[in-house]
């Protein structure tokens, strides 16, 4: 299939609905496809941005000054104990389509919106789970070396919500992930909410297909299911990610989670809500900078999502993000940093006084 070039803003090919043209913007269905045109781009020195769902992109409302690639590569291969996914298939639809053949270790991550390219350079994660657990190796296109390469989990240094893919977005792009996953629909539940809601105690087994039900049943009381009769999920979800300090700066009544043991700081540090933070900080769900006239506020469903009501703009995202930032900041000390990835944009600097 040739390149299809399409038509319409950043705004039409991202989930907050921000951002303004390019000078030109394709979709491509082959990994030859993919490799030929990055390279011929690289090899140009023009500008170029790699979307899959673009579902965790905050775009500017100035035009792009170069080519954006929305990435529709397809395809899923399973073998013994493992399974590669192409880059553009759909995240929620490969979890459901892997536990309805018995695969049910992906379940708590149901829901998330994007594609499978997106999926390591974020490390995704949701209700006690991380995808680093079952990631086997990323075939990315190294473009700074102009090779194919595999990664391991060691070379991809997965973090929280980070990976060097995310930290040198300039140089790899995903073309498949092969997952390791295990053949059973009986899961071990790790977080005190969805155990809560499923009447269990953590670490007892549930499920899988129950497990998935509910956590769908969580994000869509979240907005954090797209739906295009929820104005609140038009968003990245999470805007900020929850900051890690020592147990000594933990303020008081906030509600903490255990870093993981392979994390160096486990033991003397622990990750913080920023939901009850942002709340705690004067900002409440449905918040939005009426003295600016703004079509953005937070979700009013979610203190962590910023959601487009109203036709906004990337500049009032950017405003509001500054500002429930700034005032966190202000009642505890405490910089929150930013989950998804800005394009041509970034956050007023903290006012430390």
């Amino acid at each position: 299939m040739a390149i299809e070039v399409l038509a319409g803003t950043l705004r039409d090919h991202t989930t907050l609905h921000v951002g303004g043209g390019a000078q030109l913007i394709v979709r491509v269905t082959t990994d030859q496809e993919l490799i030929d045109l990055v390279r011929n781009i690289d090899q140009r020195g023009e500008r170029l941005l790699i979307l899959g769902g673009g579902s965790n992109v905050v775009c500017t409302d100035q035009d792009f000054p170069g080519t954006v690639i929305v990435i529709a590569v397809m395809g899923i291969e399973w073998d013994e104990g493992s399974v590669t996914v192409a880059a553009g298939e759909n995240w929620d639809a490969f979890v459901s389509h892997a536990i309805d053949l018995g695969f049910g270790g992906l379940a708590p991550l149901s829901g998330i919106p994007g594609s499978m390219g997106a999926t390591p350079i974020q490390n995704i994660g949701a209700y006690g789970v991380e995808l680093a657990e079952f990631i086997d190796q990323v075939s990315v296109w190294d473009r700074q070396d102009n090779v194919l390469r595999n990664l391991s989990v060691a070379e991809c240094r997965f973090e929280y919500r980070d990976s060097a893919l995310k930290k040198n977005p300039s140089r790899y792009v995903v073309l498949s992930v092969t997952l390791q996953i295990t053949r059973s629909l009986e899961i071990p539940i790790r977080y005190e909410q969805l155990a809560g809601v499923m009447n269990q105690e953590i670490e007892t087994v549930a499920h899988a297909v129950e497990v998935r039900d509910q956590v769908l049943r969580l994000r869509e009381m979240k907005s954090m299911v797209l739906d295009s009769a929820d104005a609140d999920s038009n968003s990245t979800g999470s805007f900020f990610i929850n900051p890690t300090v020592l147990h000594v700066n933990a303020p008081q009544g906030c509600p903490t989670y255990s870093l993981t043991e392979s994390n160096p700081l486990a033991g003397t540090s622990v990750k913080l809500s920023a939901a009850w933070l942002i709340e705690k900080s004067g900002i409440t769900k449905g918040f939005g900078l009426a003295d600016r006239d703004s079509r953005i506020r937070v979700s009013r469903n979610h203190t962590l999502a910023i959601a487009n009501a109203d036709s906004g703009s990337s500049r009032e995202v950017i405003e509001l993000a500054s500002y429930i930032r700034q005032q966190v900041f202000n009642s505890f000390g405490i910089e929150l940093m930013v989950e998804p990835v800005l394009i041509n944009c970034e956050l007023d600097q903290l006012t430390r006084v």
